[in-house]
């Protein structure tokens, strides 16, 4: 049985993902914003937390970056959760030690699975999920940089005159 830390916000969320790891036989600690996460995270050790990005005032990559500066916390697995489907903010959450990200809505199938691949993970395989995100990240990072250099007037038809070359 796991400890997890339920960061969100909105509380239906919360209390719709407290029923689905329970289900599990996880023990559960709800925080409604990222100042009572942090809080929770200073008074106990948790074996996972489910984080949401969106939240009004400290939000989620906030927590992040404080997670990571806090010494007996900063190795605490991160799953991150959000409303909006966009790659980039699974990506700005990978660069700041997330492990997974799950779009809302997901299924209990799909919670389920994320949870157990970090919870059932040996720590040499946590490390191995560390650095799985970190090589996606920084690949990420570099083809978004080859589009930036494809906008200044120097590099403008790249891509086209590289998929010319290939044919």
């Amino acid at each position: 049985m796991s400890r997890i830390l339920i960061v969100d916000d909105h509380s239906p969320a919360r209390s719709l993902i407290r029923a689905c790891v329970s289900l599990d036989g996880h023990s559960v600690v709800e925080a409604g914003t990222g100042e009572a996460a942090i809080e929770a995270l200073r008074k106990l050790p948790f074996d996972l937390v489910l984080l949401d990005l969106v939240m009004p005032g400290m939000d989620g990559y906030s927590i992040l970056e404080a997670l990571r500066t806090m010494p007996t916390v900063a190795n605490t697995p991160v799953i991150t959760l959000s409303d909006r489907d966009e790659s980039i903010d699974a990506m700005r959450a990978a660069g700041l030690g997330a492990l997974d990200h799950l779009s809302k809505p997901f299924g209990y199938d799909e919670l389920e699975k994320a949870v157990k691949r970090v919870v059932d993970a040996t720590p040499d395989e946590i490390i191995e999920l560390r650095l799985a995100k970190a090589a996606q990240v920084e690949t990420y990072n570099q083809v978004i940089s080859l589009v930036d250099d494809a906008r200044e007037p120097v590099r403008r038809g790249f891509f086209r005159r590289a998929r010319a070359g290939r044919r």
